[in-house]
């Protein structure tokens, strides 16, 4: 965003058409860089040792080595936690895309930025979120070392992209954090009137602590099911999208043609109660277990061949 507004001021092909050349460069590069260096599976990857190897394939595909199973449709669609990981991302995307599409035209109407200003202060929110996301994660590792929790506790803390759990009562103390407090910190910010300052240290703290979804409901797909989280982040992650279209629409419709303070305060407010009622709801049916339709102990074993060009074994489900 800093760089958008610099961009638009003194950047070359007119200004604003400037960012979307560099922008659309820099993420062809990086797909071609991701397209050479990811590989499908581990037993692609080149450059892994045998052990290491070995260790994700039976952390993950259990003893059976089945590496493509049946996917369990009609019990992923009846799997409360996989509900409320698509009420969370859904709810997550609409307040996200409610604060990132709507924030610039807020600090432009409401608090006068100009655009150098507006880009430079429009991105603190994300570059407050990018810091606290790497903290939260190390927090919550050392919450769980601290806490001498067993499997699922520590597991039901690592999925939480609500709350932070105390290391005295992993179950039962809590404090908000991942999407309560982008809420409060919307609800407070529509109170502000103009004070410019307030207004964006309380957004920059409240999407900060977004951060925490990172240590949440994002990963909490492979603890309910290590070898379909692709499958379910694939629902998860186009249903939300789909959700958060809705934010920069909803924002449109209040705001036309009234670009007031009480207006504005109506698009918060509305994003403050999607945040709360869905990460109250991934709170209470949200689980860091793996789940039972998932489970590597109920494969076929598979019957091994040898690859004739590189020696290694190929595995392949028994026919049932």
């Amino acid at each position: 965003m800093p760089l958008s507004g610099l961009l638009s001021e003194y950047g070359f092909a007119g200004g604003w058409p400037s960012i979307f050349y560099v922008f659309g460069t820099v993420g062809a590069v990086w797909s071609l860089l991701f397209l050479v260096t990811v590989y499908e599976s581990p037993d692609e990857h080149p450059h892994i040792a045998d052990d290491e190897r070995k260790y994700i394939t039976s952390s993950v595909w259990g003893s059976a080595g089945v590496s493509s199973p049946p996917i369990p449709w009609r019990a992923i669609l009846r799997s409360m936690p996989f509900w409320a990981i698509l009420v969370a991302h859904m709810g997550q995307n609409y307040g996200y895309e409610t604060l990132m599409t709507e924030l610039p035209t807020f600090m432009k109407q409401v608090l006068r930025f100009d655009i150098k200003q507006n880009g430079t202060l429009s991105a603190l929110p994300y570059l407050a979120m990018w810091i606290f996301s790497m903290l939260a994660s190390h927090v919550a590792d050392w919450m769980k070392v601290l806490a001498h929790a067993d499997e699922e506790d520590c597991q039901r803390y690592r999925v939480s992209n609500s709350f932070a759990y105390s290391p005295f009562n992993i179950n039962s103390t809590r404090f908000p954090s991942g999407q309560y407090g982008p809420a409060i910190a919307l609800i407070a910010a529509s109170y502000t009137g103009c004070n410019a300052d307030l207004t964006v240290a309380l957004l920059t703290i409240g999407v900060g602590l977004n951060g925490g979804i990172y240590s949440g409901f994002k990963v909490n797909h492979l603890d309910i099911s290590p070898r379909f989280a692709g499958i379910l982040m694939s629902f998860t992650n186009c249903l939300a999208n789909l959700a958060g279209l809705l934010a920069p629409m909803t924002a449109g419709y209040v705001i036309n043609e009234r670009p007031t303070q009480a207006a504005w305060r109506v698009v918060f407010m509305i994003s403050s109660g999607v945040y709360i009622v869905c990460s109250t709801i991934y709170l209470i049916f949200g689980s860091g277990v793996r789940q039972p339709w998932d489970d590597p102990s109920q494969d076929e074993p598979q019957e091994d061949s040898k690859d004739p060009e590189k020696g290694s074994v190929m595995l392949h489900e028994t026919p049932r």
